[in-house]
């Protein structure tokens, strides 16, 4: 049975790596005592995998991490056993169990708040043309446009600073919301980023 819990990643976790995650993960799952299914070989550990990682300094609430069990008690047990032995910073929201993996994600919903001597009207007409920006992957690193990869853009002055709403591709063709930043740099800095929702 594959189990998707559904967590927040915010405060003191957003200064940790996806690696660190999924290494407190694996300890948080070992302290339940639930009935997890491992991995064959000579170290076994939790068959562990999350729906979209997320990069250090960024916060979310809408985190999924996948693993399986054997004969697994009724959901709300599980949700009670995983809050129990989670750290500060770590909440989980959800527990849900299906037959099946959870699908490709597909699209990401993000706020990025800012801070600028720009208005939310200046911000929003330096990102209105083409955004070049240097992008980095494994294989290579190129010049690339991402302002076709922004979606449903909203700008909102807050007493905190400029806010920005917007939906990014993630799974295959992810694209960081650092880069939002990258672009901006001289006119804006970004002050934080939380991933609002998952899309598959």
């Amino acid at each position: 049975m594959y189990v998707f819990a559904e967590f927040e990643k915010r405060g003191i976790l957003r200064y940790i790596s996806h690696l660190d995650l999924q290494r407190a993960m694996t300890r948080l799952l070992l302290r339940t005592d639930l009935p997890i299914v491992f991995s064959e070989g000579f170290n076994p550990h939790p068959k562990l995998t999350f729906a979209q990682p997320l990069s250090i300094f960024q916060e979310s609430v809408c985190e999924i991490a996948v693993f399986r069990m054997d004969g697994p008690p009724p959901e709300e047990k599980t949700l009670e056993a995983l809050r129990a032995a989670a750290p500060e910073g770590l909440t989980f929201r959800k527990v849900t169990y299906s037959e099946r993996k959870l699908p490709e994600c597909r699209a990401a919903k993000y706020e990025i708040l800012m801070s600028s001597a720009l208005t939310a009207d200046g911000l929003k007409a330096a990102m209105e043309g083409p955004m070049p920006v240097l992008k980095k992957s494994k294989a290579k690193t190129e010049t690339v446009d991402i302002s076709p990869m922004i979606k449903e853009r909203e700008w909102r002055e807050t007493e905190d600073g400029i806010l920005l709403t917007c939906v990014l591709p993630a799974g295959s063709k992810t694209l960081n919301p650092s880069y939002i930043g990258a672009f901006l740099e001289g006119k804006a800095a970004i002050r934080s980023i939380l991933r609002t929702e998952l899309y598959f």
